[in-house]
């Protein structure tokens, strides 16, 4: 898949304009603070209607805009499609989701297009709070299976009204007994999602394992420990009341990065850290390979000094040659792999994008 331009609306601090980009590699330079990081945040926008830098949607939005878009044509198998994602600001967060200018729902929409992102943001999946890794899995999960989100919206929805249950049961407004609808399609909406958590986390140890092995990196033995919250609701069911809430659930699922049974957080340095995290993102990637006759976008933003950049550029010299890339850096002399193939240099400053150079 080829993302081969897109259009902005009020994002950050861009420019509303179309970005043109090359099918290879897009290298994207500039001083600090000029928007190197909005360009590849609206890429994953409008592939994922998210951000990877916050869960806050309205910071993506221009100061005093109403709305956010972002529109791109993607080609894929041959046939160029026209993707778009609008968001409202404030508190309805209103989204409007389009292809080739016929609304859709949100599975539909991520099919068209995949993107995997590395950013130091992405160091939370292993030292920041268990919500954090429990994103990553499922976003992992959702790339190569865009089923899954109806999975989670059904738990989620299941979840939301047994814990309404739980709550006017606390205060007396209903009966304890009235649990007992709500019990089994709580344990089925619940095994759903923790068995394809399972299944997903299963898969990617193995391949983080092998990529870390094959680079004999000098951080051995850390693991990824899928750990599913469960228990016999019935034997929980007085705890639940008093707790005004469902204790146990892929909402309290967790995953554990550990090394020599020590948390990995606690344990390595912070360039330590990048390349795990970095081997993590490859993990995936190839596991979306194995599903799919196609890579997906790869985007790596403010690669830095603490990243092991020959580790780097060893896995990005074993990417698939059609393999459209998107990377950011302050420093240039970090992008010097890229720069050796095929590739479109772009320059931002104050939120204007413009071509530099193009190769060939």
């Amino acid at each position: 898949m080829i993302l081969r331009s897109i259009t902005t609306e009020n994002f950050r601090n861009l420019e509303s304009a179309e970005h043109n980009f090359h099918p290879s590699a897009n290298i994207v330079v500039g001083r600090n603070g000029q928007g190197k990081t909005n360009l590849l945040e609206a890429i994953y926008f409008l592939a994922t209607t998210k951000s990877f830098r916050t869960t806050h949607i309205d910071s993506l939005v221009r100061f005093g805009a109403p709305s956010v878009f972002v529109g791109g044509h993607v080609e894929r198998e041959g046939v160029t499609r026209n993707v778009t994602a609008g968001v409202e600001a404030g508190e309805t967060k209103r989204r409007v989701l389009m292809i080739n200018g016929e609304r859709v729902g949100l599975s539909s929409y991520l099919n068209a297009l995949t993107v995997f992102a590395y950013s130091a943001m992405r160091l939370e999946t292993i030292r920041g709070a268990p919500e954090e890794r429990r994103r990553f899995l499922d976003r992992g999960i959702a790339s190569i299976n865009p089923g899954y989100l109806e999975e989670l919206t059904r738990y989620g929805r299941v979840l939301k009204q047994r814990n309404a249950l739980l709550h006017a049961i606390s205060i007396g407004d209903d009966k304890a007994r009235s649990l007992d609808a709500w019990d089994e399609p709580f344990t089925f909406a619940a095994n759903a999602v923790q068995t394809a958590r399972g299944a997903y986390a299963r898969e990617l140890a193995a391949s983080f394992s092998r990529i870390v092995a094959e680079h004999n990196y000098q951080v051995r033995g850390i693991e990824m420990v899928y750990h599913p919250s469960t228990g016999n609701l019935w034997d929980l069911r007085k705890h639940e009341v008093r707790a005004r809430m469902s204790v146990i659930g892929p909402q309290r699922d967790n995953i554990d990065f550990v090394i020599d049974g020590r948390p990995a957080a606690e344990v390595l340095s912070g360039g330590e850290l990048k390349t795990i995290v970095l081997f993590l993102k490859f993990a995936k990637l190839s596991l979306f390979r194995r599903r799919f006759d196609e890579p997906p976008l790869f985007v790596l933003d403010d690669i830095d000094a603490e990243l092991d950049l020959d580790i780097l550029q060893k896995l990005l010299s074993k990417l698939p040659d059609s393999t459209q890339v998107f990377a950011s850096s302050a420093k240039e002399s970090f992008l010097q792999a890229l720069e050796a193939g095929p590739h479109r240099r772009l320059t931002i400053e104050n939120g204007r994008v413009t071509t530099a150079s193009n190769y060939p």
